[in-house]
């Protein structure tokens, strides 16, 4: 019994790390954080009517997520913070499965705990584990699908197999109605374990039949979605492709690949100590790779487009709403690029990582370390269909999304991270040394202070908004005579009217009602065109951290707020907006 207990330890301890972290940031801030304010409201309705309603804002399903929500608000009562706590509980079993899924694929306990909080502890996982956003629940879902079928892949017993396979793509039918991408567990990775499988005639019988039922439930699931009233309906494909598209692709593919290059820095480095087992052929690689970077480089400094290129790699691409402004990326990316060379370091620690890790590959064979592990780890090759697979896929959904919007999100690379923290990892314990140093601790640490800062600052922010707001509200005005932040403009359309004013509804018709054109106002945050999406709004009041922001006069008092990184003192105002201001 203890020895049982004891292998379990470690995963227990990498899910307890979000519930020690949520102490340290205190996330509370009873407002709308990105987009998990239409979210909150859906969950709210849930729990007061026992139906989901959408409100012209998701384009996700959202599905189990909005029960989970629901039910924290029967137990605890209404609040952001109550709900949001869900997602930390989410967020917890994510972590634990992660670690035990790192286990089974042939990691030790050392390895796999330090490439899951690796993922924990990141800049990209760590904030949205304290908002009602649908990524950490996606996660989750994908990680049960790939955990599940290890086990099946890995059990002696056929009827264990058969049990593992089959519960495999029926939680992944149901679990990917939280965003539909995710689904991609029951389309491409049952398929690859049951390919792997297909000698046991038992079990592929039995899986395919699990696989078609989860199938049927994905079509009747997205057709009931496409008949929800207020829901946004997108398209797979883009509406066309121009010469254009294969640049962006590969804009994008490349500091994608080195966004998440960077969020894995704390296992990509530690590559830096294979040095030692270079041979000519690594260094002719590494020396290769050096000189192409150089000459990029060069380039890029004569175009002048040198910083579009500095780590954090995506922070110019078109974000969340919000995210500019309060995502721990968004604030890693400011320092790095504001202060001290700092993105250029981490750039340049990228980089190395990534050509040392080549130059390993490249180095030749050469006598593998001995590891311990608490299970018969799964081959390579097998690894290699049902990960890369699922990884090609997922891919080749991004590509597409990016076409037809024309922007990405950060936060899409999250369900890639994990699989590329466990590849590296697995890598480095057979090639370089049987356990991760511990300058993968310290770099980790460090990452993981910064990302919990950076959350804790989130949060104050939008403390400071709600108390800001309340000001306003104390002298009588209605919350629709208040314009900024945009997460709060939001609430109060759906709060007043029920949905917000998007062009791309389609059901009911006419749900859409074009606006009259407001004038935009120069150095403003109220911007015309968001405007239009929140009708209900019609600004007498600025909620600002600017005091000149749109020509108005502070009216109330300005609220402070701290933060742990520079500025340490900041400050919320509260504008009445000038007479003339469009309305």
């Amino acid at each position: 019994m203890r020895a049982s207990l004891k292998r379990y330890l470690p995963a227990i301890a990498c899910a307890m790390t979000p519930l020690f972290c949520y102490f340290l940031i205190r996330p509370y801030a009873e407002i709308g954080i990105g987009d998990d304010w239409s979210y909150v409201k859906s969950a709210q309705v849930l729990a007061q009517t026992g139906h989901i309603v959408y409100n012209g804002w998701a384009t996700a399903m959202l599905g189990w997520q909005f029960y989970a929500g629901a039910l924290f608000i029967q137990v605890f009562g209404f609040s952001f913070t109550a709900i949001r706590f869900s997602t930390v509980i989410e967020a917890a079993a994510t972590a634990y499965l992660l670690q035990r899924t790192c286990v089974l694929a042939g990691l030790n306990s050392w390895n796999a705990t330090l490439a899951t909080l690796t993922l924990v502890l990141s800049p990209l996982y760590l904030p949205l584990a304290y908002t009602f956003k649908s990524d950490v629940s996606g996660v989750l879902c994908i990680l049960a699908c790939l955990y599940m079928c290890l086990r099946a892949l890995q059990t002696q017993s056929e009827r264990s197999a058969m049990a593992w396979i089959c519960i495999a793509a029926l939680v992944n039918a149901v679990g990917g109605t939280v965003r539909q991408i995710h689904w991609l567990g029951l389309l491409v990775m049952v398929p690859c374990t049951l390919w792997l499988l297909r000698k046991s005639r038992r079990v592929l019988v039995a899986g395919c039949i699990s696989w078609f039922i989860g199938v049927v439930f994905v079509a009747a699931a997205m057709h009931w979605f496409a008949r929800q009233p207020y829901t946004i309906p997108v398209s797979l494909f883009p509406i066309r492709i121009d010469w254009k598209a294969p640049i962006l692709l590969g804009d994008i593919g490349v500091r994608g690949a080195g966004q998440l290059a960077l969020l894995a820095l704390p296992v990509l480095s530690m590559f830096s100590g294979s040095l030692r087992l270079w041979n000519r052929r690594a260094g002719a690689v590494f020396g290769a790779g050096f000189l192409c970077i150089a000459v990029l480089g060069i380039a890029l400094i004569r175009a002048r487009k040198l910083n579009l290129m500095l780590a954090p790699f995506l922070l110019d691409s078109m974000t969340d709403s919000s995210s500019k402004r309060l995502s721990a990326i968004a604030a890693l990316g400011h320092l790095g690029r504001g202060r001290d060379g700092l993105g250029v370091l981490l750039t340049g620690a990228v980089v190395l990582g990534i050509l040392c890790l080549a130059a390993c590959v490249f180095a030749g064979p050469h006598r593998r370390t001995t590891f311990q592990q608490e299970a018969n780890p799964i081959s390579w090759p097998k690894l290699g269909i049902l990960l890369g697979s699922f990884c090609a896929a997922y891919i080749v959904i991004l590509a597409l999304t990016e076409l037809r919007n024309g922007y990405f999100f950060d936060r899409y690379l999250l369900p890639l991270l994990p699989i590329l923290l466990l590849v590296l990892t697995r890598y480095y314990q057979e090639r370089v040394k049987a356990k991760l140093p511990w300058a993968c601790v310290l770099l980790m640490v460090v990452f993981g202070a910064f990302s919990v800062a950076a959350t804790h600052d989130t949060f104050a922010l939008y403390r400071g908004y709600a108390t800001a707001i309340d000001e306003i509200h104390s002298s009588g005005a209605p919350a629709t005579a208040i314009a900024g932040p945009w997460e709060f403009e939001g609430w109060t359309q759906i709060e007043k009217v029920g949905y917000m004013n998007d062009s791309r509804i389609r059901i009911p018709p006419g749900a859409y009602v074009p606006q009259p054109l407001r004038a935009h106002q120069l150095n403003c945050s109220v911007d015309s065109s968001t405007l239009d999406e929140v009708p209900a709004i019609k600004p007498a009041y600025v909620v600002t951290s600017n005091p000149g922001d749109c020509g108005g006069q502070v009216a109330f008092p300005p609220v402070m707020y701290s933060t742990w990184i520079a500025p340490r003192t900041n400050w919320i105002y509260a504008l009445k907006l000038p007479p003339g201001f469009p309305r």
